[in-house]
């Protein structure tokens, strides 16, 4: 086995790429069968293979997993009606670049419901009913080390670094104020109605992964993993109210510095041909969080957007998925996951540490997903 010292993520990138090229790598290409897109392991793609996947996550009044969206409704007086729904697309693609290197992009679409009770301040109307997030990761896995295993055709035994960078977005939340209750014989009205909004709401970071991964048999592999990673996430609250005295009361800004440890284990079984069976777990830490927040309490805010909310945000998260597959034929399968998270997208999306959602960060939360992919080998 090989190593090397990094400064910096783009060293840690170009060293890589060195040691890549001076491996033999063909032990650890991933085994004719097994699944790899959202799904950790230190095997890569062959020379030249394709892997491209699609799905749909849902979490709705039929497709609630284990009860999880009640059970946020009913530690948040926040929320009413069907906060908690969940709906989501989701895309994955891989490519064997040679052997023992692959280069990967993912995203993720999704419209989480927060629908909030009324406020007894202010008249607000059209207020936004979701949250709406795109998170996209991309990057490279490289096999640093790798040996023949007892059973060739599963892959042997490899050693992997995977570096990716990871950003997320959301949309604005926003709402309309005509008015405001300042007492109880004095109002302030606006016509036309202000907007008022949670925006600025992103992050953006890097994460790198030592994987070690192993063939348990004739029909099943398993992998170890952990890593690092940094990320930064902005969030803010502003109003198009043009006077002053109510307008600087809606200025927050929360901007927050992670640092990130995580590890994991999988396994992977196929006891019956063409049906791959997929478990894994991570644990996540925040290590470090720096934040530096400008935030106001003033009754003119509507309290679900009050800096006040995010003072006492989790800071691990125990993560869980389990997926079992169909190959239709030889290059195309069908897919059904769950995924689990014990404080909700803590580690995972760390803008969602502000005012509006940082208030359910220790609600235990999952959604499951349907996908369909395309498998193209040598």
């Amino acid at each position: 086995m090989r190593s090397f010292a990094t400064t910096s993520t783009p060293q840690l990138i170009l060293s890589a790429l060195v040691l890549t090229g001076a491996a033999n790598a063909s032990a650890a290409d991933e085994a004719t069968g097994w699944i790899g897109n959202d799904h950790t392991s230190a095997y890569t793609l062959g020379a030249g293979e394709f892997e491209l996947s699609g799905g749909l996550s849902r979490v709705d009044e039929t497709i609630d997993f284990l009860d999880l969206r009640d059970d946020m409704l009913a530690g948040n007086s926040r929320l009413i009606d069907n906060s908690g729904d969940l709906d989501g697309v989701r895309g994955e693609a891989r490519l064997g670049i040679w052997r023992g290197l692959e280069v990967f992009y993912k995203r993720h679409d999704f419209d989480l419901t927060l629908k909030t009770s009324p406020t007894t301040r202010a008249n607000i109307v059209d207020l936004s009913n979701q949250l709406s997030t795109t998170q996209t990761s991309w990057g490279a896995k490289f096999v640093l080390y790798e040996s023949e295993g007892a059973n060739n055709a599963l892959g042997g035994s490899s050693f992997a670094l995977d570096l990716r960078r990871v950003e997320s977005e959301s949309d604005d939340f926003d709402g309309y104020i005509e008015s405001f209750r300042l007492n109880a014989n004095s109002n302030v009205s606006f016509d036309p109605p202000q907007r008022f909004a949670m925006d600025r709401l992103s992050d953006e970071g890097w994460q790198a992964r030592l994987l070690y991964s192993n063939d348990l048999g004739s029909s099943s592999q398993f992998s170890i993993w952990a890593g690092y990673g940094e990320s930064d996430a902005s969030s803010g609250t502003s109003t198009d109210i043009d006077f002053a005295p109510i307008a600087d009361q809606f200025l927050q800004t929360f901007d927050i510095e992670e640092t990130q440890y995580m590890a994991g284990a999988s396994i992977n079984l196929q006891g019956i041909p063409r049906l791959p069976i997929q478990i894994g777990y991570e644990y996540i830490k925040i290590n470090k969080r720096e934040a530096v927040i400008e935030s106001s309490n003033s009754s003119f805010i509507p309290s679900f957007l009050r800096g006040s909310n995010i003072q006492n945000s989790a800071d691990t998260n125990h993560t869980a998925y389990g997926t079992v597959s169909w190959w239709i034929t030889p290059h195309m399968y069908t897919s059904l996951s769950g995924k689990l998270f014990k404080n909700q997208f803590v580690g995972i999306m760390p803008h969602y540490n502000n005012p509006l959602s940082a208030s359910f960060s220790e609600t235990l939360y999952g959604y499951v997903t349907l996908s369909l992919g395309l498998k193209f080998t040598r």
